[in-house]
């Protein structure tokens, strides 16, 4: 088998709300890391809104109803280290869950030690400021998703 071109890894993640239209926002269980939303790294030959649904199910214990329709927002974010390469981070609205719901949460403790809701101000005081500019900005409808950039000028 050939090696894999080199390309830029791709994460997907979903934004999940409650009724109320707080966040809901996962910490991970490696020390000092910022919390951040329910997804990971796409696998290998694995679509964007398959790797989700898996996150969704290995992290949560939940099957997330997520469609392609639920594109929210894709982003090209330039390495910050060296070393370390751009990626492309997409994200899906997801459902709205309710009590019933968040009953049935099961973590995945190796990587998440806990999850909470918060309000869209807690949400930009908590979340990696990349992951919170990415949702914070001006909020749109599924299916009209937007394309960012987050360059880092003269830190590598």
């Amino acid at each position: 088998m050939p090696p894999l071109a080199a390309g830029h890894p791709v994460t997907a993640s979903v934004l999940i709300t409650n009724p109320d239209d707080a966040l809901f926002i996962v910490h991970p269980a490696k020390a000092g890391a910022p919390w951040h939303l329910p997804g990971g790294i796409v696998e290998q030959s694995e679509s964007p809104l398959d790797a989700v649904r898996r996150e969704g199910r290995e992290e949560l214990g939940l099957d997330l109803d997520i469609t392609e329709h639920d594109l929210f927002a894709v982003e090209w974010l330039q390495a910050i280290r060296p070393g370390r390469r751009d990626r492309l981070a997409i994200l899906f609205a997801g459902p709205v869950l309710h009590p019933h719901d968040t009953d049935r949460i099961t973590l995945q403790r190796d990587e998440l030690n806990a999850w909470r809701w918060a309000t869209r101000d807690e949400a930009q005081t908590l979340l990696h400021p990349a992951i919170a500019a990415r949702i914070m900005s001006p909020l749109q409808t599924p299916g009209s998703a937007v394309y960012r950039e987050t360059r880092n000028e003269g830190t590598l």
